[in-house]
């Protein structure tokens, strides 16, 4: 993946499966919401779970892999953040890994926003994290 990894410190917009596929399918509200997200200076990434995910729910994984490499990254599923899904997923009761992953790369960069088709599982996901209030949901 020739895709420059974005600065450490730079805030990211994180995108879930749901905001993927809405991309995917020519969503102008998402497109929107990454063109705002992108001029306010976020880095605009996707881990590498709901990449998984969203290409198996394409109408076109040609057009979702011409989408992933406009994107700033594609974040590899780290060791760190890995051994953290499972307790998370466990105490907001959701079934999701690619949900759970989306929440902790957020927490993982301060100033970091999550774009979702899905804001009642991240919101619980934030809550039982003590992240509640802290990440910005943004609906898809």
């Amino acid at each position: 993946m020739g895709r420059r990894d974005p600065t450490p410190l730079k805030p990211r917009l994180v995108l879930d499966t749901g905001a993927l596929i809405a991309l995917e399918r020519g969503d102008p509200r998402v497109r929107a919401q990454l063109g705002a997200a992108a001029r306010r200076g976020y880095a605009i990434v996707v881990p590498v779970l709901v990449v998984m995910e969203a290409l198996d729910g394409a109408r076109s994984p040609a057009r979702l892999n011409q989408i992933l490499t406009a994107l700033d990254a594609e974040l590899p599923l780290l060791p760190a953040i890995a051994r953290q899904v499972a307790g998370l997923k466990r105490r907001a009761g959701v079934q999701g890994d690619a949900d759970a992953t989306v929440v902790l790369e957020a927490l993982a960069v301060p100033g970091s926003a999550i774009l979702t088709g899905d804001p009642a599982d991240i919101a619980s996901l934030l809550e039982v994290s003590g992240a509640a209030g802290r990440v910005p949901i943004l609906r898809a």
